[in-house]
């Protein structure tokens, strides 16, 4: 059995090493891949394709802007002292391979659902620390394999605290506020059938990385040191050092004291946003968080400073790449694609079937608009209808978006960019060992949303 597993799981990453390219050329592929579907199934011709793809391509700058926010001071806050110290902590327990693995998967499981932003940051850094301190103990793992069992929970993060889709209709006065109301996160986030799942899917995860897929031939491992070392020296964000300070710049730069007033504002207008108004957690309030934080926990604007340049490369791939993605949204949107798949799968319908449906339509639409906030404008006017013709409830068809959209994920670079960026790794790397998963947790969610009761 375990020579089968071993043989199943190296064929895909053998395939994905000799096949996928770099993640800036996937998104390349997926836009000529959008032109043609559009061309062949919409009455828009090229002209007019080219148009919406031109029309879509800057819309997402805010969101690169936001993603790009929460690489860089996720990134910032993971590395500051405090933490590095609990990820070394935790990262130091495990004195075997199978824990290793186990371990990867459980913190970084912790991480994507408390915040997904924080998570990618947070379960890179387990990865490497989780490789370097299996090395110093003599454990031998593939770093590779690593990254895979730390990227895989990423499936759970809409399931979690940050879940776009849910945080949006729990809000007064969203766009689809007229059809379905305000829904609660007490029945989408925090509903059994969406807890029943998401733990059966991490217990999945779990099984598959820490017992099930491991490699067992140790000539085709390969070690943090081994793939590079440079990744393999522990990174320790240091103090500037005191500093001789003669002029009031060097005071204000090398002192806490600033810093320190500027956080207290932070601070209140958190307890404003949170206590006084009762909104609650948005992308745009996670990154002042996380600036709250660094803020507090660095003391000086130097070492600030210091650990922010020392993030800010993780985020060139965002940049980058996220224009190309916004690109493949106004080919979508504008030439009516979705609109015509959506037709096809809903046709097919029923209420029993329905749920997994959707999910499995949002995975396909989420394969060329990776995005689980704007997608769910583009799909809520004709999801939330269908759903309803059914019999369907409007949570029901929420928790069933969040699970397609992010299963997903696993085989697509887009949010994997500022993951792979810290890693150190290109998507092949380990897509073969995440595509095993994702054929997994997709019969698990099919099943899920098909036969676990959901009652309000």
């Amino acid at each position: 059995m375990a020579t089968n597993n071993k043989r199943f799981t190296d064929y895909f990453t053998d395939f994905a090493q000799k096949w996928v390219p770099d993640s800036y050329v996937i998104a390349l592929v997926l836009t000529i891949v959008a032109f043609i579907l559009a061309k062949i199934f919409t009455p828009a011709g090229s002209f007019d394709i080219v148009i919406s793809w031109g029309k879509g391509f800057w819309t997402l700058l805010a969101f690169s802007m936001q993603m790009s926010l929460i690489v860089i001071t996720g990134y910032a806050l993971a590395t500051t002292p405090i933490c590095k110290k609990l990820i070394s902590s935790a990262c130091g327990k495990p004195n075997s391979a199978t824990s290793v693995y186990v371990y990867a998967v459980v913190l970084a499981s912790i991480g994507f659902y408390l915040n997904w932003g924080f998570g990618l940051v947070f379960a890179a850094l387990i990865s490497k620390n989780l490789a370097i301190q299996a090395g110093k103990k003599g454990i031998k793992i593939d770093y590779r394999y690593l990254c895979g069992a730390a990227w895989t929970p990423f499936y759970i993060w809409h399931m979690g605290l940050s879940g776009s889709a849910p945080l949006l209709v729990a809000t007064a006065d969203h766009f689809m506020v007229k059809e379905i109301g305000i829904i609660p996160i007490s029945q989408t986030i925090f509903h059994p059938y969406n807890l029943i799942l998401t733990a059966a899917s991490v217990v999945a995860i779990i099984i598959l990385f820490g017992f099930i897929l491991p490699p067992r031939d140790e000539t085709k491992m390969i070690s943090i040191a081994e793939f590079n070392p440079e990744l393999a020296k522990e990174e320790v964000v240091t103090a500037v050092g005191k500093k001789a300070i003669k002029t009031p710049s060097e005071w204000v730069t090398y002192t806490p004291w600033c810093s320190y007033i500027v956080g207290l504002m932070f601070l209140t207008y958190l307890y404003y946003h949170f206590f006084v108004i009762g909104m609650s957690l948005d992308i745009n309030v996670l990154n002042f968080l996380f600036l709250t934080l660094i803020i507090w926990l660095y003391g000086s604007p130097a070492e600030l400073l210091k650990a922010v340049k020392a993030s800010t490369p993780a985020a060139w791939g965002v940049i980058l790449q996220f224009p190309f993605y916004a690109g493949i949204f106004g080919i979508m949107k504008y030439t009516g694609l979705v609109d015509t798949i959506s037709a096809w799968v809903i046709a097919f319908s029923t209420e029993s079937s329905f749920p997994a449906i959707a999910a499995i339509l949002t995975g396909f639409i989420s394969y060329f608009i990776p995005s689980g906030g704007s997608k769910w404008v583009i799909e809520a006017p004709f999801l939330i209808p269908a759903g309803q013709a059914l019999g369907i409830p409007d949570a029901q068809t929420v928790i069933a978006y969040m699970f397609g959209g992010d299963l997903v994920a696993l085989i697509q670079p887009f949010f994997a960019v500022p993951f792979m960026a810290v890693c150190g790794l290109e998507f092949k790397d380990f897509v073969g060992y995440s595509f095993v998963a994702f054929i997994v947790l997709g019969i698990l969610m099919v099943l899920g949303l098909t036969f676990i009761p959901f009652t309000i």
